[in-house]
């Protein structure tokens, strides 16, 4: 089992990006610790203050991917 903060590293390092191919690469690292992280949680009842912490991660993620990568492209009325 990974250390339980191993996710934060690339998470609070993508926080201060803003080079976007470092900050591509950084959410994707981010993404996958998180959801490692997740796996070694399923199944326990315990870990509730970090598993509120990694949902915040998960909206974080998602808020850089939309307004600092322009992710997704495709939504209606964005321009590419």
């Amino acid at each position: 089992m990974s250390d339980s903060f191993s996710w934060k590293e690339p998470y609070l390092a993508a926080l201060k990006e803003s080079d976007k191919q470092k900050l591509t690469e950084l959410v994707h690292a981010a993404e996958g610790a998180i959801f490692i992280r997740f796996q070694e949680l399923a199944g326990s009842d315990n870990h509730y203050d970090e598993r509120v912490e990694l949902k915040a991660a998960c909206e974080g993620l998602r808020l850089m991917q939309i307004n600092k990568l322009g992710w997704p492209s495709s939504l209606p009325g964005k321009k590419t």
